[in-house]
């Protein structure tokens, strides 16, 4: 690279300042704009995952009918493989140079694409929803403290988080990375506080009893797919946060770093959530806010609500922005800001529902486990594309409409598609979830929670069977016209 591009790699440019409004939206990210490092992500990563829901899914493995021991196994089996797949869904950033959802158009065609974009940006809506309602209950906590008492108080609560984690999202990308590493800071050290409390209310005495009868390896199964199911709900956000990184940037690094990151911070707040629960007696209730009081000294609490705002925004803020990135994806006819207004409509609505209709406990369970059935197979699809294409991207057709290397049959790529829908029908078809329980599971193998693993093997499998044969695999040793020409010797 030339020398003004590797000044680049070590500060920000003029497109993608922090605490200025980003200039890029789903194009490729030129390289005269490529700046950062993998460090970066690490940070970025355990600031985004630092958060009260993330201690609410701790909480959800011991719900399942374990032992202390038993939920503590499943949380960090769960997170060695959801972090795994996350950090490998990063990796294309640098080489697409554009959002993560933006890399299915090379495994499914421009067209055959709508499907996983769809589906991705609900899922970045619900995300934002839910992390939304938490942070919405901490601030209304706060607020009845300082001695303010309304049936509105739910709403403006509501706005005042929706503001914040918004104005956040506007800025984009440089902004949430600077942001990000300070707010994990300063909650990595409220968190620690929490458990310091929680702990000698622990029993680890009764750490070997297990709750509701439950126990079995069918039932550990279950559990470990919920927790696996937290980190592969952020695979199709993570090349959102790697695609400002210059080309030749090492894979393996970007990998690690953002599974890393990503694991160090699921771990430290899912343990405190299993520590909780069991305190508790075995779950946080349909209002987990609620029950800080049980346990902590009100002079701390003030704080740990902060911390639970701010992480709730920390949270909300990448998934605000990918969410923004989606809708331009799907080709809607407007801006990024426009987009997130979109994004604060679709809270409001999520969040009528879980004041006057839902419980929040149980919706979050149903989702996560919905979350499972396309990101999976979705996942072990882009990182097979991946590697079978040697990470070579022809970036000028990304955003072709009606030709180019992506348009494939009438802009459908059928194996991309297939694969997709096969892995979901596996997904489906072994699940034993909160959210779907299959005759095959429940009435004849009477087993655990299998979808994630079908759904990654068997996707990742028929993928490669039906699209190894097409030229532009064949042809990835030849010339073509991809970013970063020169480092290829880096695949």
């Amino acid at each position: 690279m030339e020398n003004h591009d590797r000044q680049d790699t070590q500060g920000a440019v003029e497109a993608n300042k922090a605490w200025s409004i980003e200039q890029h939206g789903i194009d490729p990210i030129p390289l005269k704009d490529r700046h950062g490092t993998p460090a970066e992500l690490f940070k970025m990563w355990i600031g985004a995952n630092t958060n009260y829901v993330v201690v609410v899914t701790g909480a959800l493995a011991l719900t399942q009918g374990l032992s202390l021991w038993q939920a503590l196994w499943a949380i960090l089996v769960g997170n060695l493989l959801g972090c795994f797949v996350l950090g490998l869904t990063t990796i294309m950033g640098p080489r697409t140079g554009t959002s993560g959802i933006m890399t299915s158009r090379s495994s499914f065609g421009q067209l055959g694409s709508f499907l996983p974009k769809a589906v991705s940006l609900v899922s970045a809506l619900s995300w934002f929803s839910i992390n939304s309602v938490v942070a919405t209950q901490a601030l209304e906590s706060l607020l009845k403290m300082g001695g303010f008492h309304s049936h509105a108080l739910v709403w403006v609560s509501l706005a005042i988080i929706l503001l914040a984690e918004i104005m956040l999202a506007i800025f984009g990308h440089a902004t949430i990375i600077a942001a990000e590493k300070w707010i994990a800071l300063a909650l990595a050290i409220l968190f620690g506080g929490l458990a310091a409390f929680v702990l000698p209310h622990t029993s680890l005495a009764a750490a070997s009893v297990i709750n509701h009868g439950g126990g079995s390896v069918g039932t550990w199964l279950i559990a470990m797919g919920i927790i696996f199911s937290y980190p592969i709900g952020w695979a199709n956000f993570a090349s959102d946060y790697s695609r400002y990184f210059p080309v030749e940037t090492s894979w393996k690094k970007i990998a690690l770093a953002a599974g890393g990151g990503q694991f160090v911070a699921l771990m430290f707040c899912e343990v405190i959530g299993v520590l909780f629960a069991a305190a508790l007696g075995g779950t946080l209730g349909n209002d987990p806010v609620s029950q800080l009081g049980r346990f902590l000294p009100t002079w701390f609490i003030v704080p740990l609500l902060f911390a639970i705002i701010l992480g709730g925004i920390a949270a909300n803020v990448p998934n605000g922005y990918t969410a923004g990135l989606g809708l331009l994806a799907l080709r809607i006819p407007i801006n990024r800001i426009a987009s997130l207004t979109i994004i604060a409509l679709f809270t409001l609505g999520f969040r009528v529902i879980t004041v006057f209709y839902g419980q929040f406990f149980d919706l979050y369970q149903v989702f996560l486990s919905y979350m499972v059935f396309w990101t999976a197979p979705w996942a072990a699809i882009v990182i097979v594309d991946y590697f079978m294409r040697r990470g070579r991207y022809q970036a000028e057709d990304w955003l072709k409409w009606g030709s180019g290397a992506y348009w494939y049959t009438g802009g459908i790529y059928w194996p991309g598609v297939v694969a997709l829908l096969v892995g979901i029908a596996a997904s489906i078809a072994f699940s034993n979830s909160p959210t779907y329980v299959s005759p095959l599971m429940h009435d004849y193998l009477r087993w655990g929670d299998l979808s994630f693993e079908f759904g990654l093997v068997s996707a990742a499998l028929m993928y490669f069977v039906m699209a190894r044969r097409h030229p532009q695999f064949q042809k990835s040793d030849s010339h073509v016209p991809v970013i970063g020409e020169a480092t290829s010797h880096l695949l």
